[in-house]
């Protein structure tokens, strides 16, 4: 029998902020941003159904349902770090610092970085949201910027790494039980939004001008990866940009309501400084090449 399990870095944030009493203070801990705690225990909250926090001004406090979680999941973690204790090594852990925007960083990166710190645990990776101001020629301290900006800059060598898409998504169940197959049933179809790509929905209805729904209804959530959260639990259409979907669609979580993603004419690059390019950023950018999906 296969376990339903929580997100294991959702459940990690849990654990640090309700030490802490603070998301920054457990951002801290983990090397992340706050913004990143936050959303974790949101996922978290979602998964469960329960608020784990009372959020105030600078600090947060459990509530009921936190406390009653808290002791089991420290000891569980605390049980975990004894059982399977890191490979001492003297190899000196090697920082690469990343920019990306917001939709991408939060609803995507931050989620997927465990896999890549299971398969390359002596690189630290630096996550930034990408500066709406900036454009690839200011890459300053960066290793690596992901944008959808052309380089400019001689000294810049950027590469594609996918082209966007856009596509609606939503559970097997959900979309059984609405019949939405047929588009005549979308009118009963709950929508769900990413914050960070308000318009996905608007554009994506431009060109699907035979359903007519208030696209601009729904629940809206911060970034991708809750939204997709929600979407797999049933609670309703997400619009997904499908180079972040992959997964969900082939472990069949999710499943596709377009038979084809519908291109934004946008394309996503991976900018870096020519010249030598260090083995960590090497394995960096071979391994999110692949997970997203363009060889």
């Amino acid at each position: 029998m296969s376990r339903k399990l929580p997100p294991f870095s959702a459940v990690k944030a849990f654990e640090a902020a309700a030490r802490h009493g603070s998301f920054a203070r457990a951002a801290l801990e983990l090397d992340v941003t706050s913004t990143a705690i936050s959303q974790h225990v949101k996922g978290l909250e979602t998964w469960l159904g329960e608020v784990l926090f009372v959020r105030r001004a600078n600090k947060v406090k459990l509530t009921d349902a936190g406390e009653r979680y808290l002791p089991d999941v420290t000891r569980l973690l605390d049980q975990l770090a004894t059982l399977m204790p890191p490979k001492q090594s003297d190899v000196p852990l090697v920082s690469l610092t990343i920019a990306l925007p917001p939709a991408l960083l939060d609803g995507w990166l931050l989620p997927s970085l465990q896999d890549f710190y299971q398969l390359n645990p002596q690189v630290e990776i630096i996550p930034r949201a990408e500066s709406r101001r900036g454009g690839s020629q200011n890459m300053g301290a960066l290793d690596f910027l992901i944008t959808n900006r052309e380089a400019k800059d001689g000294d810049l060598l950027s590469e594609p790494l996918y082209d966007d898409a856009i596509l609606p998504v939503c559970s097997q169940q959900y979309r059984d039980l609405l019949g939405l197959q047929d588009p005549h049933n979308w009118k009963s179809v709950t929508l769900l939004h990413d914050s960070h790509c308000e318009a996905d929905w608007q554009v994506w209805a431009e060109a699907r001008a035979s359903l007519s729904l208030d696209w601009h209804a729904g629940l809206k959530y911060p970034n991708q990866w809750l939204a997709l959260e929600a979407a797999r639990q049933g609670r309703g259409v997400f619009m997904a940009h499908a180079a972040l979907t992959h997964a969900a669609l082939a472990d069949g979580s999710l499943v596709a309501l377009d038979s084809t993603p519908l291109a934004t004419g946008q394309t996503m690059r991976l900018v870096r400084q020519r010249g030598h390019i260090s083995p960590a950023a090497i394995q960096f950018r071979s391994w999110i090449i692949t997970a997203l999906g363009r060889s």
